[in-house]
């Protein structure tokens, strides 16, 4: 080896010595794959060297690749369409890369539609590509689990002239070029679940992949990209976060101290998702035990809203849950909603739920359910609820092994009526659970309306350790130029002309009512347009006049009693989501010039201001998709201008009519 940037040179037999004496003791390691040529003038090439380099540098590419990990580097998503002249099921393959387990790049360029008749499985595929010979079998009778993985293949093509390489030789034809491809096919997956029904051997198989960390059986040469349940070639689902993976799957959370890699939990978690979005509708809303769709949880995911609920039990209003086991502790609490993702990445380091487990390790297991807010609603439950957290019972009958031995003894004890007596300003017991009711039950309705009756909660395993799940610390009041804060909202009454009547809704509230008022109008995103004095409204316009409008309404409502803290709040919290506004802003970009201008003009933003649906109208825009939004905005439009633009705005929303 006669290589400059070599340590080692080899010039002489002394030199070919130490070299062979290095390799006899082991110090120099050779790795076969790594072997290239080395060119020199007067070198006779062949084409075995340079094929020699090319295998030289996919070799090193694939060392590099599988340093990543193995996974989808980005798009590759799975999802179903339907054949418009069949009407038959088809998958769909968006476009993106990936690398597998043995460090080859997959690539789809452009978005596939393909059938799943016309999909071959692993083995047919190599006898398609004269790999193997093997009797295929027909798509019509595929029964069982199958994983949809990418596999790269090559191919030569392009007929070249291969002149002789002697005197005597004879010109041939070659192929001269080298395709490399990428082909879709099925790998079976052994199922040793034992159960017939599909929805029971998705639940197994989700057990086995990420509570048991069972390999899925892909090939080293395939990344898997979702897994397909087949009955009689028929598809009863698909799943595609139960194979899927992100490069660097093997990485773990908490520098290596989690006990399963990072990306292996939060596809658990996105396929919990997927799987509760796949039951039947009738039964989310009804409420259902986790056990029946489900062999273990991930620590952290979504829960059906429906599986909580308020019973009379003893003659107290009791909140109950059925999801989890009776042997499970479970509280309920109210958190704001811009933090729900860093508790889902706080919890999702904690061991998984166990379904099967006995009952010993299960009485062990404590659970926070949550249901996120905005902070306005949070800050009013407060005050309200006393406590933002309160204990949940099982709703299971007969849950005597449940109680504790004092628990029991006290209900023993413990007279047919109870009187209790209440401090000033501190709920009864039965009013206080009541509270409790209504502010669930609206939580609930809130989440199910924008997610069509599947509304959801969510679940938190809790640590074992000794802490509350509320913050203990002393409320520090930011100063600010209380001045200014009454100026602006003097400038935007003026504006829209509604300063006395202002001081007639204000003048005769409790103190704290007027300024949480004059906080609700300081907001940024209620601030005067700068095209309001071109008569062209823009959404903050909209959005101040709306708030001016309900606050307008409400003490219309409460006549000579007025408006109180609550009800200030309660606006609020109405107009205080934090993408209101998002849904008129897309509107008025997808609307046309005429619609546009139609839509900017004072007394259609009115219209939409004193229908009271206005926040109700912008979640629904903001639900549409980007091709519907300009058919909606002429639709908004002529319900605005309609005999009863209220009534009309309201249908628009998805309200049976116009709210009180």
């Amino acid at each position: 080896m006669a290589n400059a940037n070599s340590d080692i040179s080899v010039h002489s037999a002394q030199d070919n010595a130490r070299l062979q004496a290095q390799l006899a003791a082991g110090a120099l390691i050779v790795d076969s794959g790594r072997r290239r040529p080395f060119y020199f003038d007067g070198r006779f090439l062949t084409a075995d060297d340079l094929t020699a380099d090319q295998n030289y540098i996919r070799a090193r590419q694939s060392d590099l690749a599988q340093a990543v990990g193995a996974g989808v580097v980005r798009g590759l998503m799975v999802g179903l369409g339907t054949q418009a002249a069949s009407n038959s099921p088809t998958l769909v393959i968006e476009p993106g890369i990936g690398i597998t387990p043995a460090g080859e790049l997959v690539n789809v360029d452009t978005r596939q539609t393909i059938q799943l008749g016309s999909l071959p499985q692993s083995a047919q595929l190599d006898v398609q590509l004269g790999v193997k010979v093997l009797p295929g079998a027909g798509a019509v009778n595929r029964t069982g689990l199958f994983v949809l993985a990418l596999r790269p293949i090559e191919f030569s093509a392009t007929p070249t002239t291969a002149y002789p390489t002697s005197l005597d030789g004879q010109r041939t034809v070659r192929d001269g070029d080298i395709i490399e491809a990428t082909a879709i096919t099925l790998i079976p997956y052994p199922d040793r679940s034992g159960v017939e029904n599909a929805s029971a051997k998705r639940a197994r198989v989700a057990r086995e992949v990420f509570f048991d960390r069972q390999q899925a059986g892909v090939l080293q040469e395939a990344l898997p990209l979702a897994m397909l349940c087949l009955e009689g070639g028929a598809l009863r689902w698909l799943d595609v976060y139960m194979v899927r993976r992100e490069v660097g799957a093997e990485s773990t959370l908490a520098a290596g101290l989690a006990q399963r890699p990072r990306a292996l939990l939060e596809a658990w978690l996105q396929q919990h998702q997927d799987h509760l979005d796949d039951v039947d509708t009738t039964a989310m809303q009804a409420g259902f035990a986790a056990v029946r769709q489900f062999e273990a949880l991930p620590p952290v995911g979504p829960m059906p809203a429906s599986t909580l609920r308020f019973e009379q039990q003893l003659g107290q209003l009791t909140l109950l849950q059925s999801y989890f086991p009776p042997q499970v502790d479970c509280e309920f609490a109210f958190i704001p909603s811009d933090e729900l993702a860093a508790l889902v990445q706080e919890s999702l380091v904690l061991p998984p739920i166990d379904l099967r487990a006995g009952d010993e390790d299960l009485d062990h297991l404590s659970i926070l359910i949550v249901a996120p807010v905005t902070r306005q609603v949070l800050e009013a439950h407060k005050r309200t609820l006393q406590s933002v957290v309160t204990p949940v019972r099982s709703a299971s009958a007969g849950l005597v092994a449940k109680r504790s031995p004092l628990e029991s003894l006290i209900r023993i004890a413990q007279p047919p009526v109870l009187v209790r007596p209440t401090l000033p300003g501190v709920l009864a017991p039965d009013a206080l659970a009541l509270a409790w009711q209504n502010a669930i039950d609206a939580a609930r309705a809130q989440l199910a309306g924008a997610a069509q009756g599947r509304g959801m909660f969510w679940y938190l395993r809790k640590r074992q350790l000794p802490y509350t799940a509320e913050v203990s610390s002393a409320t520090l009041r930011l100063a600010g130029n209380a001045a200014a804060i009454d100026q602006e909202v003097n400038v935007r009454l003026r504006a829209d002309g509604l300063l006395t009547r202002f001081n007639a809704i204000t003048a005769n509230i409790p103190t704290l009512a007027r300024a949480e008022t004059a906080n609700l109008l300081a907001s940024s995103r209620l601030a005067v347009s700068p095209t309001l004095a071109d008569k062209r409204l823009a959404t903050s316009d909209l959005l101040r006049r709306s708030t001016l409008s309900a606050l307008s309404q409400r003490a219309d409502e409460r006549k000579e009693e007025g408006l109180g803290h609550d009800d200030v709040l309660d606006i609020a919290r109405r107009f205080g989501a934090p993408r209101l506004g998002e849904g008129f802003d897309a509107l008025v970009q997808a609307a046309d010039e005429t619609t546009r201008a139609d839509l900017q003009t004072p007394e259609l933003v009115q219209a939409v201001a004193d229908s009271g649906v206005a926040p109700q109208l912008d979640l629904a825009i903001r639900a549409l998709p980007v091709s519907e939004q300009a058919g909606f905005a002429v639709r908004l439009r002529d319900a605005a201008t309609s005999a009863d633009p209220a009534k009309q705005l309201a249908r628009l929303a998805g309200l049976p009519g116009a709210p009180t």
